[in-house]
């Protein structure tokens, strides 16, 4: 994808950094967004080792100031912006009954607030280079509940009803709105070690790696421009 633009969320680690790198591969310029600069800077790094070109903005998703000023550097720095990885996301588990408001309210405001402020901010970029794509991360639990998941299962239902509704509003103008939906990722996403995921996956339990989701996304940014895919479900095997 030479001179095309990509811009990723939540860039710093896991399935961010992992699309930030097959997106550079591919000949694109990425534009990483993530909270700590530190993490940023390795992953920009990894993208210029695998020959392409970073620009780094630092921002909370979830906080309409910061993400919106990211996007709109990166467009400006880049000269134009093609598509939008949301990989940003937070993952705080607990039962219903102790869970604390500030964790509730946290999970929502990461997960999907911020990739309502995500595709707000790009939305017009993207329509200025007469269109693009948005691809969300959701998750197995997006579609089903699971106990002591509720604030991040009710933040990943609602990304899959908002994304379904961007996909209605923005087809006519070109932008292709896509969802993948992957199961268990051998990351250290929810507070769970490599060592332990790798234990139970010795015990049976399966794991995708972050670059198998990294494949899904430049699958869904490669398809013809005539095609389109809404949802993208991805379990290992």
């Amino acid at each position: 994808m030479p001179d095309r633009v990509c811009l990723v969320t939540g860039a710093g680690a896991g399935v961010g950094r992992a699309v930030a790198v097959a997106m550079a591969e591919l000949g694109a310029m990425v534009g990483l967004v993530g909270r700590s600069a530190e993490t940023l800077e390795e992953s920009a790094n990894l993208v210029k080792a695998a020959g392409g070109k970073a620009v780094m903005a630092t921002a909370d998703v979830g906080i309409e100031d910061q993400i919106g000023a990211a996007v709109g550097r990166i467009a400006v720095e880049c000269g134009r912006l093609d598509s939008v990885v949301m990989c940003a996301g937070i993952g705080i588990f607990g039962p219903v009954e102790s869970y604390p408001t500030s964790d509730w309210e946290a999970t929502i405001r990461t997960n999907l607030t911020g990739a309502f402020l995500t595709s707000r901010a790009a939305i017009p970029h993207l329509r200025s280079c007469g269109g693009g794509s948005i691809v969300a991360i959701s998750s197995g639990a997006g579609k089903q509940g699971y106990a002591n998941l509720a604030a991040y299962s009710a933040s990943k239902f609602g990304l899959m009803g908002f994304m379904q509704s961007m996909a209605d509003e923005l087809g006519p103008d070109g932008i292709r709105v896509s969802t993948v939906v992957p199961g268990s990722i051998m990351t250290t996403f929810g507070g769970t070690t490599l060592d332990e995921k790798r234990r139970s996956s010795r015990e049976g339990r399966r794991y995708l790696q972050p670059d198998d989701v990294a494949r899904a996304v430049v699958y869904l940014l490669q398809l013809p421009e005539g095609a389109w895919t809404q949802e993208l479900n991805l379990w290992p095997v």
